[in-house]
């Protein structure tokens, strides 16, 4: 019996190590969506610079190159901001299938432990009977009479 518990602690260890290698994911993913919110908040107000100096125009006189320019650069940044939005789309469905196997994985371990702690239990439960019968059978040869032996 002590194999079987030792050949399932094993196995939940492998699983437990599993578990833990999907929460190490997670979290790298989740840096990695905090890294792309704070790239597209700093795109974001780079765009608002760019929008309000290409408004701001005031006394200049700008040919129609220049506003082209400056306008090419706003479109540039909306570019950026919007492949920024994909990615970090792509990364949020990540999280999400990330998280559902994590749980799953959870749920693997939680479920092994339960086992391996049933396992224990009756190993522990059928010593102690074993005990109890051995026990029972000393106290009956003590107090067997003499003469009925």
């Amino acid at each position: 019996m002590n194999a079987k518990i030792n050949r399932f602690e094993r196995i939940l260890k492998t699983r437990v190590k599993v578990r833990d290698d999907e929460q190490i994911l997670l979290s790298m993913e989740r840096r990695e969506e905090e890294r792309l919110l704070d790239l597209i908040k700093s795109l974001g107000a780079e765009r608002n610079r760019a929008l309000h100096s290409f408004g701001d125009q005031e006394e200049e006189i700008f040919t129609a190159q220049d506003l082209w320019f400056r306008r090419q650069a706003i479109d540039l940044i909306e570019g950026r901001i919007s492949q920024e939005d994909d990615v970090l789309s792509e990364v949020r469905d990540s999280i999400r299938d990330c998280e559902a196997r994590l749980l799953e994985k959870h749920r693997e371990v939680k479920v092994m432990e339960k086992y391996i702690s049933h396992m224990v239990e009756n190993m522990q439960e059928e010593e102690k009977r074993q005990e109890q019968t051995e026990l029972d059978d000393i106290a009956g040869i003590r107090h067997i009479a003499p003469g009925e032996v």
